[in-house]
């Protein structure tokens, strides 16, 4: 076999791998990238950019449900074409994955296509190739978890039973789907499916939506979801063909109940693509979640010449934390490892109302130790005109000092009010230096304000209400 030596190889051609490859560039152009299956990230290809289409498209059309009381008519008139939606859907894909393969076609001949395997820890055979690395970045992704008694079933006819990965590729919709998970990807592609008019029925497990760890928020957001399609939670789906149809039996509230649909979109998490890399066979060591163990500010895999990044980590699987652990380990291949502070945790779910966690979740917080601010956005001027006025936002502080630590929310215009209290919590501002910030009116941001202060209240009840602050 042919060896080929290197200063640095990146396994990986996705968010994190060509985020490393950015950085250590600049250090070096000593660069090997290695990627085994098709090139343009999961953000692109399959997930963040065309799942965000699909929900522009069925957001648009479900609008048609409000005109008339706006003294628009002609709404009941409207109607989709799935097969040309997915067509355009595609192609939105296709020209956003265009720029990823613009960044590849640029590497050249630094670019191999083909499946890495560890032989020593310095060392890779791909296809016909040794090659010998002074330190090696590992950013091989996920794959969609396929439940096992659906994988069954997949095996005997796959276009019966999707994963989120594949739904894009379908020429047309059907009728009636089940989506198997309530998180992120099960509620944003479950409610789009709905709102395009396949007959959907999601089904979760835990009873929460989108990630959401707060009891009251999560209360309030299944009951808005439960409003407007079928949304189930049950520890058991039990799964059987009849005819052209898959029939799915459950209990749930004491009772027996079943549907039947032609098709089944899992949506119950990834799996990180670590099987085949030969990692067991070097010692690299795993955790009780098969990840191997590896320090997350500076991703390096125990003491190994070795480093870790993306969703293969299966920490945070968000684009932007990818990017970041991407940067960290082409940093720590170039130079001295160091330690990196890590962003404020910021998660968005694009169903509607948006879902957002960021800073601590409910979860992480101590009893004693904080106070929560609370709107419901039923009654918000702004988001009353827009037709939004479902939602509910809870934000934390911490007791004494008014520190903001986190929040979790399932309200209009979610994406931007999650950013603004991320921004704000990386800052290390107090609810009461929030409240001194400028909220421009009618704005869906007036209902942070509220939110806040009923938080400063809660925090100091003493103080004299006086929002701006002396010279």
């Amino acid at each position: 076999m042919k060896t080929r030596k290197t200063e640095i190889a990146i396994i990986g051609a996705g968010t994190a791998g060509l985020s490393a490859y950015g950085i250590v560039k600049k250090s070096t152009q000593d660069i090997l990238l290695i990627n085994e299956g098709l090139y343009g990230t999961t953000c692109a290809r399959v997930g963040c950019m065309p799942s965000k289409v699909l929900i522009q498209a069925a957001n648009d059309y479900y609008r048609r449900h409000q005109l008339k009381k706006q003294g628009i008519h002609g709404g009941d008139n409207i109607r989709i074409q799935t097969d040309e939606t997915l067509q355009y859907v595609r192609s939105m894909r296709d020209y956003f994955v265009s720029f990823v393969l613009d960044t590849i076609d640029s590497i050249g001949d630094r670019n191999i296509q083909g499946k890495a395997q560890f032989l020593e820890p310095d060392t890779l055979q791909v296809n016909d190739q040794i090659i010998q690395a002074s330190k090696i970045i590992l950013a091989t992704g996920s794959t969609p978890v396929i439940p096992e008694p659906l994988e069954s079933m997949r095996k005997k006819d796959n276009s019966r039973v999707l994963t989120t990965d594949e739904l894009f590729e379908q020429q047309n919709l059907p009728d009636s789907i089940a989506v198997i998970g309530s998180g992120p990807l099960g509620m944003e592609l479950g409610q789009a499916l709905h709102r395009m008019g396949v007959k959907t029925h999601i089904f979760g497990r835990s009873r929460t939506v989108g990630g959401l760890s707060d009891p009251d928020v999560i209360a309030y957001a299944i009951k808005n979801f439960q409003d407007e399609l079928p949304l189930s939670y049950t520890q058991e789906l039990c799964y059987s063909e009849r005819g052209d149809k898959i029939e799915i039996s459950w209990e749930e509230e004491n009772k027996s109940r079943s549907i039947q649909i032609k098709k089944v979109l899992t949506a119950t998490g990834r799996r990180p693509n670590v099987n085949g890399l030969r990692l067991e066979e070097i010692g690299v060591p795993f955790d009780e979640k098969g990840i191997p163990e590896f320090n997350p500010e500076t991703m390096q895999i125990a003491d190994f010449p070795i480093y870790i990044a993306g969703d293969v980590t299966s920490e945070l699987p968000i684009l932007h934390e990818a990017s970041d652990e991407g940067q960290i380990a082409g940093w720590n291949c170039t130079h001295e490892v160091t330690a990196f502070n890590r962003r404020t945790p910021l998660a968005i779910t694009f169903c509607e109302p948006n879902i957002a966690r960021l800073g601590k979740s409910f979860r992480a917080l101590e009893d004693g130790t904080y106070q929560t601010g609370e709107v419901l956005f039923d009654s918000q001027g702004r988001a009353t005109i827009k037709q939004e006025n479902k939602g509910m936002l809870h934000v934390y502080g911490e007791n004494g000092s008014g520190l903001l630590l986190g929040a979790e929310l399932a309200a209009p215009a979610g994406e931007h009010l999650a950013h603004l209290l991320s921004w704000a919590i990386a800052n290390k501002m107090t609810v009461f230096d929030a409240l001194a910030a400028p909220f421009y009116h009618p704005v869906i941001e007036e209902g942070l304000r509220t939110c806040l202060r009923d938080l400063a209240k809660k925090i100091d009840s003493e103080r004299d209400g006086l929002e701006i602050q002396f010279k």
